[in-house]
């Protein structure tokens, strides 16, 4: 049966099919030398880079294995697709709106393959416990997707990221679920956003001080920053990770400074 949503889709992929086909008839009027001959070059790797930029919104919808393999496919294109262009415009400057249709796919497939939602912590601090009943709850209510959560028993200060979630439609039964479950087991987080990517929390020390000095928020996918991570796997594509008990004392530590990464 066809819902609301195939038809919105097939609406939405026919207005787009039809903007790209007036785009290239209208480009077969450039001249061939210099930027026109460029550009008419350019227009196959333009509307492929378009259309997956399109298609990488609709990630979230296949299986955890096929939004796998749609993610996999839609690198191969951009990177396919993306040097097509560089190569058009070698010892050229590339024009801005190249730079960025290009820039747009890339952020669509990170948003899309790593991307989600995210809890701050609106309190002083916010200190869990061990995270299984909500786990069993999520995955036996058939949650396929990835949930971070912090360290049980170590404080997460004011501002910096509580928890983290991908691979889930807010609008679902089951997301629905999930997203009474996390602030239920966060108990002093505000309100979920939506991120291009998930964010890690470092504590950093300086023995020579006496032992922690500050957090330092960064995104997950940035290189090796020292410190200890506090936002831990708890699901992992739907299934539930190891994780240890509280350590006693930790929930005792005083309030750290909450810093970000300059290009935040």
């Amino acid at each position: 049966m066809t819902t609301t949503n195939d038809h919105d889709r097939a609406m939405t992929w026919a207005a787009l099919l039809g903007k790209w086909t007036e785009f290239a008839q209208s480009a077969l009027a450039l001249p061939d030398n210099d930027e026109g001959g460029r550009l008419k070059k350019a227009v196959p790797a333009i509307i492929t880079l378009q259309a997956v930029t399109h298609a990488c919104a609709e990630l979230h919808d296949l299986q955890p294995d096929e939004r796998a393999l749609g993610a996999d496919r839609a690198e191969m294109l951009i990177h396919k697709h993306a040097g097509e262009l560089n190569q058009i415009w070698i010892g050229e400057p590339m024009p801005e709106a190249i730079i960025e249709i290009v820039e747009d796919v890339q952020l669509a497939l990170r948003a899309a393959t790593k991307g989600g939602w995210e809890w701050v912590v609106a309190e002083e601090s916010i200190v869990t416990p061990h995270p299984s009943e909500i786990l069993e709850a999520m995955v036996a209510s058939g949650f396929e997707g990835d949930l971070f959560l912090p360290t049980p028993g170590v404080p997460i200060f004011q501002h910096a990221p509580a928890a983290f979630v991908r691979g889930i439609d807010p609008d679902s039964e089951l997301g629905s679920m999930v997203f009474e479950l996390i602030p239920a087991f966060l108990e002093g987080a505000g309100e979920p956003g939506q991120v291009s990517i998930a964010r890690q929390v470092y504590r950093q020390f300086d023995f020579s001080r006496g032992g922690p000095v500050r957090d330092l928020v960064q995104p997950m996918d940035a290189t090796l920053t020292p410190g200890q991570p506090l936002l831990i796997p708890a699901i992992l594509v739907g299934v539930v990770q190891p994780i240890s008990l509280p350590i006693p004392g930790t929930e005792h530590q005083k309030p750290l400074p909450v810093e970000f990464e300059a290009s935040e």
